[in-house]
C-alpha cells in the first residue's frame, strides 16, 4: 500500500512538472511563428523572427517553455492554425529565452498560456484553462471557442 501511495505521489509530481522547464523562468523574443515541417524544438528555435510583439499588438499569444508536453503542443498548433485561417497575428513566445522577459511579465505568463489581445478594446482574454482542458479532450469545442473569441475581438 505504501508503494502505491509513493508511486501515485511521484506520478502526480511528474505530471504537474511536465509543462514546466528546468531552466530559470525567463522569456523569449516574441515572434510570429513560421511554418515548421516537424514537431521539434530545433524548428522553433531556428525560425526567423518576422514580427516583434509588444503589448500594443492585437493577436493570439501562445506562451511556452523549451519543453512542451503533448497538450502544450496541441494548444499551440491548433491556435496557430485557427489564427492563420482567420488571418490574424499569431505570436509563438518561448518564455525560457531572455529576450521576452518583459512581455511575459506583462501578460503574467510563467507557464504555458494562451491569450487573445483585442484589436477593438485592447483587453486581454485568458483562454489558458479552457485551451488546456479541451485541446486534446474536446478539440472541436476548443477550436469553436477560439474562432468565436478571435472573430469577436480581432476582426
Amino acid at each position: 500500500m505504501k508503494q502505491l501511495i509513493t508511486f501515485c505521489l511521484i506520478a502526480m509530481g511528474l505530471s504537474f512538472g511536465a509543462c514546466q522547464s528546468n531552466t530559470k523562468k525567463e522569456t523569449a523574443t516574441a515572434k510570429e511563428e513560421t511554418a515548421c515541417t516537424g514537431d521539434c524544438t530545433k524548428c522553433e528555435k531556428s525560425a526567423e523572427a518576422k514580427t516583434v510583439a509588444t503589448t500594443e499588438d492585437a493577436g493570439v499569444y501562445y506562451f511556452h517553455g523549451d519543453r512542451k508536453c503533448k497538450t502544450c503542443k496541441a494548444v499551440g498548433a491548433q491556435a496557430k492554425e485557427v489564427a492563420e485561417t482567420l488571418n490574424v497575428k499569431f505570436f509563438d513566445i518561448n518564455f525560457d529565452e531572455d529576450k521576452n522577459k518583459e512581455l511575459a511579465k506583462q501578460f503574467q505568463a510563467s507557464s504555458s498560456s494562451l491569450y487573445i489581445k483585442s484589436a477593438k478594446s485592447g483587453k486581454i482574454e485568458d483562454l489558458t484553462t479552457f485551451a488546456f482542458r479541451n485541446a486534446i479532450n474536446d478539440t472541436p469545442a476548443y477550436i469553436e471557442k477560439l474562432q468565436t473569441v478571435i472573430k469577436a475581438e480581432l476582426q
